[in-house]
């Protein structure tokens, strides 16, 4: 006997008390309570009676029996039970791609699944145990065990949703799963719409379940669009899986006003592409083709053309120039500047997306992102030298990351700087020898980028390199905006403001999902097709509201003829190692047990009131 948490036989510890209460029996009145109501009929101490005499009475005993029944019961005991030789451990793989919503012969694909699922969670015997896994954009094991309820319930949670089946993924979580003790097999319930999967070996039986048969289809399989002065310029890809050649129409809408709209002639089994010039000044684009076939989520294409996103930068400099002028040119960027001076009163400080400090640091971070060029040696922020090291002319400069990716420093002259040590949080990106001239790191919630070179001391400021180092600075230290679309079931990564206390992501049924607040947020639940709108809460007030489209439209998912099933080497049959031992939880009835007994006590003790 094994016990699978230990800890609860500290319950046990119940066992010294009750017989201690036996033992104390006191002489006071006795007053019924209903919850004390078993411990009624203790029997009285006789005077001059030893009060360490433990009366052994039936009462004694049916409470230690029901206190060493539970205690046992949370012990969580389990003995080691023989299977049965043909017991069948079965791997249940589930398609939950985009395609599975397809109505196909009167119900959905996905609809159909499921009741082969249930077929066959029916079909299954006592000792047989059934582990289900959900390939959408990604596997996951939903549920394991032998209880039929429990797997039909966590099959009824699953939904259709998402571009691409992760069967591959699938197999692996089915083979590590699997209990070798068992007969092991997996089974593949699927339409087929995969890519071409590569051959593979599979160590157990795979029985392919194919549903669905050659249904007609259309689908935006493409949308996309720019700005073009103040317009925009659209482009929509449709293809049409059919032998009929289809003729129909394409809409661009944006909320319920129709921009455009074109008829479109597609050959069997083809596609065509379609732009338009459209007037600027809107949030989003939706293109709708008029489908009437089998999957209409993949009919509608959904794009947010607003992602700009607004940011305030606060300029502390005495020499404000010539970096004023490269952030301006900036999209989406306003400019404040102060002066050193002047930055303890700056009201723009508590809304302030960047700071940039010039030749001067306050005592603590401020909130948002930081540029420091330039720290003073008297700072208790940064540790620098007082005194200027020349850079050595002949020396290579050595740069890395993203941010510096491309850029020529070729011509620059950086004069001298103060050394500065580098933060544990910071790493160099830019140095020359052992001189840090650029880090970049992170600490409690700021990000922060340090230029230790002065502008006013070398050329720097006029040349290309400038704007584009500090574009790409402020883009790397400001929050990215949203994507203008991702496909269904998509990782949608968001780094949000560092001030932000909430994230609140809105389906387009208004559904409302709160994501933790983290400084990269992963979402990959965004499966229904359609605008989610992403807002960025801080103390329960939205400070930033943006809109991201989801579609269904993929070439895998959308062509609903049905796929020959991948090359998998597997064997015919798996007998298992069915003279193995499989473990048989004691708790339920241990419990069973204690009620049992309770329910005798309780009948004992009203029949002697």
């Amino acid at each position: 006997m094994s016990f699978l948490l230990p800890l609860g036989l500290l319950a046990l510890l119940a066992l010294p008390i009750i017989v201690l209460l036996h033992l104390l029996r006191e002489r006071r009145q006795r007053v019924p309570v209903p919850s004390l109501l078993l411990w009624a009929h203790l029997p009285r101490r006789i005077d001059g009676e030893r009060s360490r005499r433990l009366p052994l009475t039936l009462l004694l005993l049916l409470h230690l029996l029901v206190a060493a029944l539970l205690g046992f019961a949370l012990g969580g005991p389990q003995i080691a039970g023989a299977l049965a030789p043909d017991a069948r451990h079965t791997a249940l793989i589930i398609d939950t791609s985009s395609s599975m919503a397809a109505t196909d012969g009167g119900a959905s694909r996905f609809e159909q699944a499921r009741q082969r699922a249930r077929t066959l969670i029916a079909a299954t015997s006592p000792g047989d145990r059934i582990t289900l896994i959900a390939a959408g954009p990604r596997a996951q094991i939903v549920v394991s065990g032998e209880d039929p309820f429990v797997l039909t319930a966590a099959l009824d949670t699953l939904r259709p949703g998402g571009v691409g089946a992760a069967i591959n993924e699938a197999l692996t979580l089915a083979e590590a799963a699997l209990d070798p003790q068992f007969s092991r097999r997996i089974v593949v319930v699927t339409d087929g719409a995969l890519p071409p999967q590569p051959a593979r070996d599979v160590a157990v039986p795979v029985e392919w379940v194919q549903i669905g048969s050659a249904v007609p289809n259309r689908a935006i399989i493409a949308f996309a669009s720019r700005p073009w002065g103040g317009r925009i310029q659209v482009y929509a890809r449709v293809a049409s899986y059919d032998t009929a050649p289809f003729n129909g129409t394409l809409r661009i809408v944006s909320g319920n006003q129709v921009l455009a709209e074109e008829q479109v002639t597609i050959a069997p089994n083809g596609e065509t592409e379609i732009s338009w010039t459209l007037p600027g000044g809107v949030e989003t684009l939706r293109a709708v083709i008029d489908g009437r076939d089998a999957l209409p989520q993949d009919d509608s294409a959904y794009l947010s053309v607003a992602q700009g996103r607004p940011i305030t930068v606060i300029l502390v400099s005495n020499q404000p120039a010539a970096l004023r002028r490269a952030l301006e040119v900036i999209p989406g960027v306003t400019v404040v500047a102060t002066t050193p001076a002047a930055y303890a009163t700056t009201s723009e400080r508590a809304i302030a997306d960047l700071t940039i400090f010039d030749g001067f640091l306050p005592d603590a971070w401020p909130q948002g992102s930081v540029l420091v060029i330039a720290p003073p040696p008297d700072s208790s922020l940064l540790r620098v030298t007082s005194d200027l090291q020349p850079l050595d002319a002949g020396a290579p400069l050595r740069q890395r990351g993203s941010t510096l990716e491309g850029l020529g420093f070729g011509g620059v002259v950086f004069n001298a700087v103060r050394r500065i040590e580098p933060p544990p949080w910071a790493e160099v990106l830019l140095a020359s020898g052992d001189l840090p001239l650029i880090l970049r790191g992170r600490t409690e919630g700021h990000e922060i980028a340090i230029w230790t070179f002065d502008l006013a001391g070398g050329n720097l400021t006029t040349r290309l390199a400038f704007p584009l180092l500090v574009a790409r600075t402020v883009r790397d230290l400001a929050p990215p905006p949203l994507p203008q679309a991702v496909r269904a079931g998509e990782m949608l990564m968001i780094r949000p403001d560092p001030r932000a206390t909430a994230l609140v992501i809105r389906s387009p049924d208004d559904r409302r999902i709160e994501a933790p607040v983290a400084s990269v947020v992963t979402l990959d639940t965004l499966i229904e097709p359609g605008f989610y709108t992403v807002e960025e809460q801080r103390g329960g007030a939205t400070v930033l509201a943006g809109i991201v489209g989801v579609n269904a439209g993929a070439a895998i998912e959308s062509n609903l003829r049905p796929q020959s099933a991948p090359p998998l080497r597997a064997p015919g049959n798996d007998p298992g190692s069915a003279s193995g031992q499989h473990m048989i939880d004691l708790w339920p009835w241990l419990a069973g047990a204690a009620l049992i007994v309770l329910a005798i006590e309780w009948v004992y003790v009203l029949r002697r009131r």
